[in-house]
Order: C-alpha cells, then sequence, then structure tokens
C-alpha cells in the first residue's frame, strides 16, 4: 500500500515537472518581451545614451540572443571614448554561431569603427574587406575604405575603390576620377618621371577638364625640363578652361613670358579670361600692372576703377590705384579717392548699425 502511496506522489511530482518545463518552452516559444529593448531605443533616440546603455545591459542580461542591443551598447561605449570596450563586445559576437548574414555584417560594421577608433587602419581595412566579401556591393565599406587609402596617399587603391564606387551609383562619367589620376601622376612628379606623370595629368583632365592641379603639374615638369614654352600653352590652356581659377596659374604665366621675351602676351592671357569671367578680379588687376608697367596710366587707372565697381569689398584695386595717382602726381585725382573711400566706409558703417542684432542664443 506504502508503495503505490509512493508511486503515486511520483507521478503527481513528475506531471508537475513536465507542466513546468512545458510552461517555459512556451514562454520561450514565444520569445522575450520586448518592452526593454523598446524602452532602449526610445531612450537612444531621445538622446539619453545613458539610460539606453543600462536598458540594452538588461536586455542581454535576460535576452543574450538579442544581437542588436549588443551592437547598441557597442556603440554607445565608443561614443564616450571606449573604443577597446566596444572592441571587446564585438569580438565576443565574432565567436557566436547562428549569426544571420545581415548581423555579421552589422558587427564587421562595428568592429571597424573600433579600430577606427583606436588607429588600427590595417585591423580596420581587414575587416572591410571581410564585410565586402559578404557583401560586394556595400557602398559603406567602400567609402570607408576609400577614406582609409585617401589618408594613406595609397591612390592606386583609392582610384579602384572610387570606381567602383561610381558604379555602384551607375554613373558613366568618370569626372570623379579624376582627382585619384592626378595624385597618381604627383607620385611620379616627386620621382622625378615626369613623362609618365604628364601621361596620368592628361588623363585626369579628359576624365575632368576642370582638374586644375593637373594642368599646373603638367606646365611644372615642363619648366623643369625647361620646355618654358610648352608650360605657357598648358596653363593658357587652363585659364581659357578655367577662367576663375586663373589666379593660381597667373604669377607662372607671367614670369615664364617674360623668360621667353614674351611680356607682352600676357595681356591676351588676361583679355581671354575676361572674356569668359569678366569680374575676374586677378586677371583685372594682372592687366592694370601690364599697362602700368607700359608707362600707359590711363589705361591702368580705368581697369582698377572697373575692378573696384565690381569687388566693392576689395581694398586691393584701391590701393593700387592710389598708389598709381601717388607716382603720377595726380594729388586731386588721389584727394577724391580717398573722399570716396571716406563715403564708402561711412556707408558701411551706416549699414551695420541698421541691421538687426541677432538675439544671443541662451547657453
Amino acid at each position: 500500500m506504502d508503495t503505490i502511496i509512493i508511486i503515486f506522489l511520483l507521478a503527481i511530482i513528475a506531471l508537475i515537472l513536465v507542466f513546468i518545463y512545458y510552461d517555459r518552452y512556451k514562454k520561450d516559444k514565444k520569445g522575450k518581451d520586448p518592452a526593454l529593448y523598446i524602452e532602449g531605443l526610445r531612450a537612444l533616440l531621445d538622446g539619453r545614451e545613458e539610460a539606453a546603455f543600462h536598458k540594452f545591459r538588461e536586455v542581454v542580461a535576460e535576452d543574450s540572443g538579442n544581437i542588436d542591443a549588443y551592437l547598441r551598447i557597442g556603440d554607445i561605449l565608443r561614443k564616450y571614448g571606449k573604443a577597446d570596450k566596444a572592441l571587446q563586445v564585438h569580438k565576443d559576437l565574432t565567436l557566436r554561431h547562428g549569426l544571420t548574414a545581415a548581423e555579421k555584417r552589422a558587427v564587421l560594421r562595428g568592429l571597424t569603427e573600433d579600430f577606427l577608433h583606436l588607429g588600427e587602419t590595417a585591423l580596420a581595412s581587414a575587416a572591410l574587406k571581410e564585410l565586402l566579401s559578404l557583401n560586394p556591393g556595400d557602398r559603406w565599406a567602400h567609402e570607408r575604405l576609400l577614406q582609409l587609402y585617401t589618408e594613406d596617399a595609397d591612390w592606386d587603391r583609392a582610384y579602384a575603390i572610387k570606381e567602383k564606387l561610381i558604379k555602384l551609383d551607375g554613373n558613366r562619367s568618370k569626372k570623379g576620377l579624376a582627382i585619384y589620376k592626378f595624385h597618381q601622376g604627383e607620385n611620379l612628379f616627386r620621382d622625378k618621371d615626369y613623362h609618365k606623370a604628364r601621361m596620368l595629368c592628361k588623363e585626369a583632365i579628359s576624365m575632368d577638364p576642370g582638374c586644375v592641379p593637373a594642368y599646373i603639374m603638367i606646365g611644372d615638369s615642363y619648366l623643369l625640363e625647361n620646355r618654358v614654352e610648352d608650360a605657357v600653352a598648358v596653363w593658357h590652356k587652363m585659364v581659357r578652361a578655367v577662367p576663375d581659377e586663373a589666379h593660381r596659374v597667373l604669377s607662372r604665366l607671367k614670369k615664364a613670358l617674360f623668360d621667353l621675351g614674351r611680356f607682352g602676351d600676357i595681356s591676351t592671357v588676361c583679355e581671354d579670361i575676361l572674356e569668359a569671367s569678366p569680374k575676374n578680379l586677378d586677371a583685372r588687376l594682372t592687366l592694370a600692372d601690364y599697362h602700368l608697367k607700359k608707362g600707359e596710366h590711363s589705361i591702368a587707372a580705368e581697369h582698377l576703377q572697373t575692378a573696384i565697381d565690381d569687388h566693392p569689398d576689395s581694398y586691393i584695386p584701391i590701393l593700387e590705384l592710389a598708389k598709381l595717382y601717388l607716382a603720377a602726381g595726380e594729388q586731386k585725382k588721389l584727394s577724391e579717392l580717398i573722399d570716396a573711400l571716406r563715403e564708402r566706409r561711412e556707408v558701411l558703417e551706416q549699414n551695420i548699425q541698421r541691421s538687426p542684432k541677432k538675439s544671443r542664443v541662451p547657453t
């Protein structure tokens, strides 16, 4: 009889245990309560990173399978200067089995950011390459690699990555590649391989006719080979193609033309610039200087006055015109210029006083 009772009691206990485990199984199947995780996301969106951090810590304590919560913990740690701890979080995640493809990519992104914050560029590069092996079309990874190669002046690899980015955008234009092609040529220029440097710079210009550094370097390389005529030709081509950037080669052109005994040609150069860009200050000042050197003071003064009218905020043409009047002994015109300058200053001061003061933002 006692044996039957014991067996009966054991059966009841077994049923209770089965019920408990079944109940737990059902809860696991239903998944963890997402309320805490949602609270963490809300805190993060509200800019309350510290509160979000603690919420996510609670989440992973209850549900170690919430990979996103781990990733957000890592992001917050890195943001607050603890990239080494963030790195440990992400490294631990790489040891997890059963991660989805999206989770693996997210972990690799986290690792990349950690390495970059820690100055481990080689490891960051390796993480990015692994990320691209999982998703060759990942634009973020390409952009980060481009940044790394640019910072390292690895222009060959930078060019290749930029080319891929352009293809990802479905863009047929090669304009964005020009500056990288120029930098490739720049490395050859430093090695004094001027011919090959020019070839690459000419490619850059064919990709982007406005690639100013390429024109400049081609001309400089010609000068180093005593090919002054060729240097003048390429710089003249540049000012016609990109007149607004003419100031970057005008001094070079003036010297080269002077060395060739063709200083008068600078007027043609400046007129070409002004035809395309009528308010180009540097071309106008250079043309005024040219006529001044020829003793054509009235023509020089006209150009300087035009520059003053076109650029009321610049004092350079005013000073140059004042110097001209002073050298020519034209005291009356100098006095008139000074009076005009004084009136301009007074008008400017009045405008400043009339303009409404910006309210100070409380701190």
